[in-house]
């Protein structure tokens, strides 16, 4: 008998120890598109990358050596897309994104599948040449 209750004893205090650790390590797991995104952007900035053409849903970046790439959403994926190199991906589950072109930095916008936004601002420099376009 005094077995029997020590089994549930020992069950009950499992039992509650799984109670508080699996909501706990859940929220852990949870996705933060803003931060994600804002990682994103700070990454780009770190690259070398330079501002060549903005338009209102890509932005086509240069480095001094190497392929032109286009920051752009393909397939619910934003992407940093290049011709020779390929497709980089920087977030997935991306529906839209919006540049802002305010000279001297780009602020941006991302939405994805459950209508969540982000937005950040991207700074970098410019080539000789940049092409504004918007629509």
């Amino acid at each position: 008998m005094v077995e029997a209750i020590m089994a549930l004893v020992v069950a009950a205090m499992v039992f509650e120890a799984l109670m508080i650790i699996l909501p706990q390590s859940k929220k852990g797991t949870v996705k933060d598109l803003q931060t994600d995104f804002q990682a994103a952007l700070t990454q780009l900035g770190r690259q070398g990358y330079q501002l060549d053409q903005v338009q209102a849903h890509e932005i086509q970046l240069k480095k001094a050596i190497g392929d032109p790439v286009t920051l752009k959403v393909a397939k619910h994926d934003l992407v940093l897309d290049g011709t020779h190199h390929g497709r980089v991906l920087l977030l997935h589950g991306i529906d839209d994104l919006l540049v802002d072109n305010l000279g001297t930095y780009q602020f941006l916008t991302v939405s994805s599948h459950g209508h969540e936004k982000a937005s950040g601002t991207l700074f970098l420099p410019k080539t000789k040449q940049v092409v504004v376009e918007e629509g």
